[in-house]
């Protein structure tokens, strides 16, 4: 299959490309700047910004392969891990990226016009109905944090999905807990308004995790669904 990658140089977005060409498929990754990333015979690498809807379509249509899934990876900065960091923006990164990268699986002809794309994003527990579900500490630092800002863009995501993917597009978005280093572990998923998650999920099990949902290695069971994961 061949998967867009957006936030492939993040702490999770890299464990994800990694593992889909470690699995076969060919990627193509929309970066700011290439370097850092080594070439690999089914690596397409694009650079430009994931709010730009010429840079997505040029990812779209570098490798000349049509696009079977885009997942998405992304978090605007804040100047330092801490949560009461300055935000540094820009508000809607991840919601412009999500509208863009649904635009562009939209437009993309394919020879059959039963088979749909997919969209993966990576969210936050916390978001929307999930946030009844959430630690008390997870919704402390939302409320009265700057991380609350990339909630409103988690927000605007939810948005975007409704509003763009229709029925042309099967999307998951995909609510991790808290997200700790690297480990390949067993992941658990609930819906939203469920409890039972644990505190924290490995960046390398939700990435991966992710990429076999866009690969539909689960099959159809997560198809435009909203999906608590933890370890």
């Amino acid at each position: 299959m061949h998967l867009v990658i957006l936030g492939a140089t993040g702490r999770s977005g890299v464990h994800a490309y990694q593992y889909a060409l470690a699995q076969g498929h060919h990627v193509t990754v929309l970066v700011r700047k290439a370097s850092g990333i080594e070439p690999h015979e089914n690596l397409t690498v694009v650079e430009g910004t994931v709010q730009s809807a010429s840079d997505m379509d040029r990812a779209f249509a570098a490798s000349g392969i049509a696009v079977d899934a885009a997942l998405i990876y992304l978090n605007a900065p804040r100047k330092s891990e801490n949560p009461w960091a300055k935000f540094l923006g820009p508000p809607r990164l991840i919601a412009d990226a999500t509208a863009n990268a649904a635009r562009a699986l939209r437009q993309q002809k394919r020879s059959s016009d039963t088979y749909k794309p997919r969209l993966v994003v990576m969210s936050a527990i916390g978001v929307g109905e999930s946030r009844a579900v959430a630690p008390f500490i997870t919704r402390f630092i939302i409320d009265y944090s700057n991380v609350g800002k990339t909630y409103e863009d988690h927000a605007a995501v939810d948005a975007e999905i409704d509003g763009n993917c229709g029925t042309a597009i099967d999307w998951t978005v995909v609510m991790p807990v808290a997200l700790i280093g690297a480990g390949n572990k067993p992941v658990k998923t609930f819906t939203p308004t469920e409890t039972g998650a644990s505190f924290s999920i490995s960046r390398e099990s939700c990435a991966k995790w992710m990429v076999e949902v866009a690969t539909r290695e689960h099959g159809t069971e997560f198809n435009n669904r909203r999906v608590i994961i933890s370890n």
